[in-house]
């Protein structure tokens, strides 16, 4: 079987997940991976998907199975070789929102070549909004990592703490 990335997006109500979910199932693929949350309204589901399906047959599958929910679909094969995504530290970072937060907190991240697994942002409140950013990280040297946020949040004028983040044990 190979591995397709599935991707949706679509104005959020309910059903988005179960009618991609019903095409994927009929079709014999599995869902190995996947992400899926409401951004502005919108509704996304990325996808890793394991099926012996053309990506092409796929999305024109799910096209169809899908009408009426009037999603953007996109399927493509999923190349490149999986790496674990255990993050090693979680960085939050907030303040005052405006332009520029993202784009260079995560130039500074790529500079140092940690990666990211999940990065979430929110303005919250109304009175007097607050930036905040959320991204877990795989960092080989946190003291690097730490002298180099504090250099780019003090010129962009935000907040960081920056975490360990201790494995598990089951």
């Amino acid at each position: 079987m190979a591995e397709l990335a599935v991707t949706a997006v679509g104005a959020d109500r309910p059903g988005i997940v179960a009618a991609v979910a019903k095409v994927l199932h009929e079709r014999g693929g599995n869902v190995e991976d996947s992400a899926m949350t409401i951004l502005g309204g919108h509704f996304a589901i990325v996808l890793i998907v394991a099926t012996d399906d053309d990506p092409d047959a796929l999305r024109a599958a799910l096209e169809q199975g899908t009408g009426p929910l009037e999603l953007v679909i996109s399927v493509s094969r999923a190349e490149g070789e999986r790496r674990p995504h255990e993050p090693t530290h979680l960085l939050s970072v907030y303040g005052a929102d405006h332009p520029g937060i993202v784009a260079g907190v995560t130039a500074a991240l790529a500079d140092l070549g940690a990666n990211i697994t999940d990065l979430e942002t929110q303005v919250i409140g109304r009175d007097e909004p607050v930036y905040a950013m959320v991204i877990e990280v795989v960092a080989d040297d946190e003291a690097a990592l730490e002298d180099r946020l504090t250099s780019v949040c003090e010129e962009l004028g935000v907040d960081h703490t920056l975490r360990t983040i201790e494995a598990e044990t089951y």
